[in-house]
């Protein structure tokens, strides 16, 4: 439709009061637009979101202890008639204010192990999200490479049929044998198949990709294929300390191990005093005309507990051993995690490199094959081997090309230097 037959329909649109009909546009995506939507909708960072704030809480609950509590107690007796116990009844109110002196340690210890472990949590909760970001990168590239493997398979399609055209055109001149129609019937068969397959790998990755977004299932979507992520160009000693020194999941081991040292002195608390003071007021309804008040120190100390609290301590003890190999594991599976990245993203490149001049010489192979059978000097085979090692070439090459974005983005993540902006952290 041109611009002036546009315009015409607008105009009688507006004149007849004719809704204006707009068709559904694809909606474009980028990858840190995919990010934000991964990430706003992901349950499981909503869900240590929640834990995050959980422990922020059970700071506040643990500071309680060392403020002042305050308490307010009625009593009233009702003495029946015939009793000699009491000629009338009595009602009493008191409020006491109190406050823990000294309690050994807990108090204290149990304050910053609810610290130590708030700041694990807060870790968590970036590592939650860097697995978010991971997982929205490595899904929004393999839709483009499903899509491009579409194309690919769609294209050996239209190279088969178009090359079955020439094979029946020269059987019907009685240059060509029978068998070589049907065998090329039988490839293309089978390149629609893998066309068929290509389709249905598309439709996948596509269900995945909207399904980490929360977008509808009836969703059309459109992604910007904005190239290959610079590839890290460090050594693999650099790589290696960068993942040591930013690992989220990391630092909240360490945390765990504070949290850990804490729990010690806790336990050690059960072995030392605890010291409260009170402040009592009472109200009477006697004949005296004093209400009394009162100040208590309580000193309160345990005697025997069953060995209670040497067997805590002993718990306590242990958890730090553990901890202390927990961290040992963690380093070791964090090296190797990068390393391995580092290795699949190096293999990445060399294959991009190689695939794309096997490309280029496939293509000529193909072009000749294609003239030699077509003057009739070539064989059939020749020409269905080389259009299969034609695609096979080009399909090489695209899923290396996207398999060096993916594996950047696995070491980004494996060195804790993934961010959410479509750029990745050195």
């Amino acid at each position: 439709m041109n611009l002036n037959k546009t315009l015409i329909l607008c105009g009688m649109a507006l004149i007849c009061g004719m809704p204006i009909l707009t068709y559904a546009q694809p909606a474009q995506l980028t990858i840190a637009d995919s990010v934000r939507l991964a990430l706003a909708h992901s349950p499981a960072v909503k869900a240590t979101e929640a834990e995050t704030a959980r422990r922020s809480w059970l700071i506040k609950d643990n500071q309680s202890t060392n403020l002042p509590t305050l308490s307010a107690n009625h009593r009233q007796t009702q003495n029946h008639p015939g009793t000699a116990a009491s000629p009338s009844n009595s009602r009493s109110t008191s409020l006491e204010a109190r406050t823990t002196l000294y309690s050994g340690g807990l108090n204290e210890g149990l304050v910053a192990q609810a610290k130590e472990l708030y700041t694990g949590a807060q870790y968590n909760l970036a590592y939650t999200k860097q697995q978010v970001i991971t997982n929205t990168y490595l899904t929004y590239y393999n839709i483009l490479q499903a899509e491009k493997n579409v194309a690919l398979a769609d294209e050996a399609v239209q190279r088969l049929t178009q090359h079955l055209s020439v094979v029946k055109a020269q059987y019907a001149e009685g240059v060509s044998i029978k068998s070589d129609v049907l065998r090329t019937e039988v490839e293309l068969a089978q390149a629609k198949q893998n066309h068929s397959s290509a389709q249905n790998a598309y439709k996948l990755a596509n269900s995945r990709f909207i399904t980490l977004l929360g977008l509808p299932d009836n969703q059309d979507i459109a992604l910007a294929d904005s190239g290959e992520i610079s590839a890290y160009d460090g050594s693999i000693a650099q790589a290696v300390q960068t993942a040591l020194a930013n690992r989220t999941d990391l630092k909240q081991t360490y945390q765990e191990e504070k949290a850990a040292q804490q729990g010690i002195q806790i336990a050690k608390s059960g072995h030392s005093p605890t010291v409260s003071l009170s402040l009592i007021k009472e109200w009477q309804n006697q004949e005296s005309s004093v209400d009394p008040w009162s100040a208590q120190i309580s000193v309160s100390f345990n005697l025997f507990d069953g060995s209670k609290t040497n067997a805590r301590i002993k718990q306590a003890e242990w958890e730090l051993t553990r901890n202390n190999e927990l961290i040992q594991q963690k380093i070791e599976q964090v090296t190797l995690e990068t390393k391995e990245a580092y290795f699949n993203l190096h293999n990445a490149r060399t294959a991009v490199d190689i695939a794309s001049q096997v490309v280029a010489k496939a293509e000529e192979d193909y072009a000749i094959a294609q003239v030699r059978y077509q003057a009739g000097v070539g064989d059939n085979l020749d020409v269905i081997d080389s259009q299969v090692a034609l695609t096979e070439a080009k399909l090489n090459y695209t899923n290396a090309r996207y398999d060096c974005s993916k594996y950047s983005v696995q070491l980004a993540q494996a060195m804790g230097t993934v961010t959410a902006d479509g750029t990745q952290g050195k």
